[in-house]
């Protein structure tokens, strides 16, 4: 049984069956929801010109310790290659029939890089509060009293045009 964890990434499934006809191979991953655009099928004749550590390699990117470079090159039969995106993020179950074997998993490694040290002003301590805020004008002052003085008045004329009215 092959346990497909949900948001499995950077995970490559490598399968060998010992079948060679379209329908059997086909049905090897059973009734799981597959994006095929992620699934490849490399034949024994295919092998032939292109082992198949240098196609994961070249084709996938992927470095290979020298144990998985020799179960690769023990595989025997029709290879299919499931990169862990086929499966769209969901965990599957699968049951492989007689005659096929899962060979290894391969994941990605990731590239950790150590961040430079930040040498902006900013850390070296604290920074300055924000400026103090200026003192308002006698000019904006005035004029806030006139606006003020305004909508009462225009408050007032209003009352009295109801009230008048």
């Amino acid at each position: 049984m092959l346990n497909i964890p949900a948001n499995d990434h950077g995970a490559l499934y490598v399968l060998a069956a010992t079948a060679t006809d379209a329908p059997t191979i086909a049905a090897i991953l059973g009734p799981v929801t597959l994006n095929t655009d992620f699934v490849d099928l490399i034949s024994p004749d295919q092998r032939a010109t292109v082992p198949l550590p240098e196609l994961i390699r070249q084709g996938y990117d992927m470095a290979l310790t020298a144990e998985q470079e020799v179960l690769l090159q023990q595989a025997q039969g029709t290879i299919l290659l499931v990169m862990s995106r086929a499966f769209d993020g969901q965990a599957q179950q699968i049951d492989l029939p007689a005659g096929t074997v899962l060979v290894t998993v391969l994941r990605e490694t990731p590239v950790i890089a150590a961040s430079e040290k930040l040498t902006s002003p900013s850390g070296a301590g604290a920074l300055p509060g924000p400026p103090a805020k200026p003192r308002k004008s006698d000019a904006r002052m005035s004029g806030m009293v006139a606006t003020a003085a305004l909508l009462i008045m225009f408050a007032l004329v209003g009352l009295v045009v109801w009230v008048g009215g």
